[in-house]
């Protein structure tokens, strides 16, 4: 655990590496610490086969670095440091989402890579492993309640809305984004959660959406007072009742006419004995 002091020093550091006027042989040396100590939890890291029993060790090891974290942030430099992404990621393992969105929001901001090892850009990355537990339970669990997470995956979608990215990665962001809402009673939740349900398949047909989609549009015709299966009919019913009505009018001036004529032949039948009457 660090100290105040030990603290203070990093941020103080990270804040002078991102000034290029106050770049100093004590800023690059105070680098090379904290890369040392990345090393050194890595090495610590790498023998252990267990991905929980490795996010239980970076939840432990992440204090180490806070003050690096605050000062890089603070300084807002946009210089390359793979501590910072790095750290990024072992705030997503630790379950420290607000964290990963406020180093995310950074890296994404300035295009910061990743290392190496990772193989894919910063927006992708932390899309990916920030919505793939999402996701997950959802799978798990069906009624599983997941709208404590719709305000951080909402906060994500803003931080990576202009970052290029497989088509298949911003699925899976719209899919656990819509997850998130599918359980509320509120229609217009709901009607955004087919939104981005649709959003998600549009992207990627193979995105499993097609059931969720099927369900939300029955819940939402139920709300709107609709049947499901007049819905499914629609347009035939709509075409029938059109006919129908269409048809109306023309019986009714039909009817009219036909009134019209008997009235007309009942006045030419009565005209004859009238003119009788008058010659006599």
């Amino acid at each position: 655990m660090l100290t105040p002091a030990q603290k203070h020093f990093q941020n103080v550091m990270a804040k002078r590496r991102g000034a290029p006027d106050e770049e100093t042989g004590a800023t690059r040396t105070a680098h090379e610490q904290i890369m040392h100590r990345l090393r050194l939890a890595q090495s610590r890291l790498h023998g252990i086969q267990s991905n929980a029993v490795k996010a239980e060790i970076k939840k432990e090891l992440l204090p180490e670095f806070t003050g690096w974290i605050d000062g890089t942030l603070e300084g807002d430099s946009g210089r390359q440091d793979d501590v910072i992404t790095t750290l990024m990621v072992w705030a997503i393992d630790c379950g420290d989402i607000p964290l990963a969105l406020r180093i995310g929001a950074y890296v994404v901001r300035h295009g910061l890579t990743m290392p190496d090892n990772f193989g894919r850009s910063a927006a992708t990355v932390l899309t990916e492993e920030i919505c793939s537990p999402v996701l997950t339970l959802a799978a798990t669990d069906p009624d599983a309640d997941l709208s404590g997470s719709t305000e951080q995956l909402d906060t994500l979608n803003g931080i990576v809305a202009e970052s290029d990215m497989p088509d298949q990665v911003r699925a899976k962001l719209c899919k656990a984004r819509a997850f998130t809402r599918r359980a509320s009673t509120d229609p217009e939740t709901q009607a955004e959660s087919l939104k981005l349900l649709r959003e998600a398949m549009n992207l990627d047909k193979n995105a499993g959406v097609k059931r969720e989609i099927t369900t939300l549009l029955r819940a939402l015709k139920k709300v709107s007072g609709v049947p499901a299966d007049t819905a499914k009919t629609g347009g035939a019913a709509a075409t029938t009742t059109a006919k129908v009505a269409s048809t109306k009018p023309k019986a009714a001036k039909a009817t009219k006419a036909k009134a019209a004529k008997g009235k007309a032949t009942k006045a030419a039948a009565k005209k004859p004995a009238a003119d009788g009457q008058e010659q006599n």
